[in-house]
């Protein structure tokens, strides 16, 4: 198995350290133990909707990601609504469970496997990893829980978008936490987190040595150690919150659906393509037509409402291939034009470079079979140890670049570390952030005599905006990704102030003690360039430009007078009735920080307003 694993995955011997983690996998098949709380999904309802057809519901949720699996837990608490959750895919598979086996499955049935198109202004042609399965990207990714901040809720409230303000929307984060870390919740506890939601949340049990010089060396550049950024303060370094329970990964399927498999109101149906929407002429939607199994053609008809939960690519893609979008571009698609609407605009990243150094060269211990073997029996007996953290990824710091007094941050830099030894692991982590293989193999070569630290500087504040073209009416054909990183100068720039502060670490007494290291990776073009000057790092940071996997923005929300915007505040789609649309899509601008914890919070959001909408009455489960 190619998997990119954590810092106890791989050792010496790839070979060896696989099958190790067949064996894992094995064991966790066998004993059924992947799962927090219920040890099992929803059941599907495919089978039987191709025997006699779908039932007519009240709402069929399109996605059962991240948004869509809060959403169909919130709607179905009314016993007398029938939902329809319908999923692309089918249940993760046991790897995705196991915290540290995080990238084990982009290029897998369970990814959609999008890339980006090439672009002139940088060299970045790679991969888009999507869950494509029961929790979306939440069963994929990297399991950080980060909110971003007030100053993004209350700028989303100032575009034009009612009740969107941090005073309105905190208690939507906090309504679907389970905050698990005694020191955060005794600090922050009450006004910013809580204890009885759905969604476990706690620090990284796992923090490695260099961790702790991380942050020593950010207090000795006057930066402090934050407790908690995901409460009032957001400046400093600190080590990650993220979701896990009990060694496992706490994703949106398992946090919302797992428990409620057996709502009678509920049907799920899985390994089911929603190709288009049914509207009239009117605006009026009331239904999806989906390719279930591959096999047949289907209808599935709502009472009420269809919520577009498909996130920030597939979203756009129905809603286009349904006749909502950009006029010219579906007539030249020879599809109907329902309604002209910026479909597919406004899309955002956060975009990320790699800075990579060596540390500890003259003391490293290499990492063995034996360390490898310690790590995995540790997992099995009592899942702790670093195969039950979020791979290498403790300590992550918030700065702004540009204002050192300011408030809030522009970027982030996630640090990663690797033992000495851990050469496999180091090349498939450059290559799963899109490295060719050249690059990939000058990092793994370093952790021959070292140990290594990555540091993903992101870019949090990104003034370009990309765009979701059709390539055809095909619905089976994947959508065209057009990221535009870097078509603006002052994006440019503040690459250049992120890398320059960043190098500064390494005047630090904490950096200099662990014998840290630049590591300049061979770029002809660059390596042409006086090393150090603003040119270098231009062309560094234009070759070196990765994505962070935040895409967000292509169904934005907005007043009446935006005319960029497709949906409203209540995030009904503009122009039509009996349609929503509920993710990360309607993200006006991306918040400064990772997006599965908003995409959450949106949906939460968005299952009260339907209920008051829909008069929901208190039956409820």
């Amino acid at each position: 198995m190619d998997s990119f694993c954590s810092s106890s995955c791989t050792g010496s011997s790839t070979g060896i350290a696989n099958q190790y983690i067949s064996l894992l996998l094995s064991f966790l098949v066998s004993n059924q133990c992947s799962l927090s709380s219920s040890n099992t999904y929803p059941t599907d309802y495919g089978e039987t909707a191709l025997q006699r057809g779908f039932e007519t519901y009240d709402f069929i949720i399109v996605g059962a990601g991240t948004a869509g699996s809060v959403l169909a837990n919130r709607l179905s608490e009314n016993r007398d609504w029938k939902i329809l959750l319908v999923e692309a895919g089918g249940d993760p598979p046991i790897e995705s469970t196991v915290p540290s086996l995080l990238a084990s499955l982009p290029r897998t049935t369970n990814d959609w496997q999008y890339t980006i198109e090439s672009s002139n202004h940088s060299t970045y042609t790679g991969r888009w990893p999507r869950g494509k399965m029961l929790g979306g990207c939440s069963s994929i990714n990297g399991m950080l829980y980060v909110r971003g901040n007030r100053g993004d809720y209350n700028n989303w409230e100032a575009l034009g978008n009612p009740t969107w303000g941090w005073e309105n929307i905190l208690k939507y984060f906090k309504k679907s936490e389970n905050n698990r870390d005694p020191i955060v919740y005794k600090n922050y506890g009450g006004k910013y987190h809580a204890t009885n939601g759905s969604l476990a949340v706690k620090l990284v049990d796992e923090v490695s040595t260099i961790s702790f010089d991380i942050i020593r060396a950010a207090q000795e550049m006057e930066y402090k150690f934050l407790l908690d950024p995901n409460a009032m303060d957001h400046i400093g370094f600190t080590f990650n919150q993220a979701n896990l329970r009990d060694g496992v990964r706490e994703s949106a399927a398992t946090a919302f659906l797992a428990p409620i498999r057996n709502r009678t109101n509920l049907h799920v149906v899985k390994n089911a393509q929603v190709i288009n929407l049914l509207i009239d002429k009117e605006g009026v939607v009331s239904g999806v037509r989906m390719l279930l199994q591959g096999k047949r053609i289907l209808r599935a008809l709502a009472r009420k409402e269809v919520i577009l939960s498909a996130g920030a690519i597939n979203t756009p893609q129905i809603l286009m291939l349904s006749g909502l979008g950009p006029a010219q571009h579906l007539q030249n698609m020879n599809l109907p034009v329902f309604r002209n609407l910026s479909v597919g605009k406004n899309l955002q990243d956060h975009p990320g470079i790699i800075l990579a150094f060596k540390f500890d060269q003259s003391t490293a211990a290499a990492y063995s079979q034996d360390d490898l073997l310690r790590d995995f029996s540790q997992y099995l007996m009592n899942r702790t140890g670093p195969f039950a953290s979020t791979g290498p990824m403790y300590t992550v710091g918030y700065v702004n670049t540009h204002d050192p007094q300011a408030k809030f941050p522009d970027y982030q830099y996630l640090h990663m570390d690797f033992q000495k030894n851990q050469t496999a692991m180091l090349r498939r982590s450059l290559r799963f952030f899109g490295y060719n293989d050249y690059i990939a193999e000058i990092g793994a070569a370093a952790a021959t005599d070292a140990h290594v630290l990555l540091v993903l500087a992101t870019y949090l504040t990104p003034q370009f905006r990309g765009e979701i073209l059709l390539r055809g009416s095909n619905p089976t054909d994947k959508p065209r990704i057009t990221a535009n990183y870097f078509t603006r100068p002052y994006d440019i720039d503040s690459y250049v102030r992120a890398i320059r502060l960043y190098m500064r670490f390494l005047s630090t007494q904490s950096f200099q003690r662990r014998e840290v290291e630049f590591i300049r990776f061979p770029i002809p073009p660059c390596d042409r360039m006086k090393f150090d000057s603003d040119e270098y790092w231009t062309c560094y940071a234009r070759h070196m430009i990765t994505t962070v996997f935040h895409p967000v923005g292509t169904a934005k929300m907005g007043p009446d007078s935006d005319p960029s915007a497709v949906v409203d505040y209540r995030l009904r789609v503009k122009g039509t009735k009996g349609l929503r649309v509920v993710d990360a899509s309607i993200m006006p601008i991306i918040p400064r920080g990772n997006t599965n914890a908003p995409t959450m919070m949106i949906a939460e959001k968005a299952a009260d307003f339907i209920k008051e909408d829909w008069e929901c009455v208190t039956n409820e489960y």
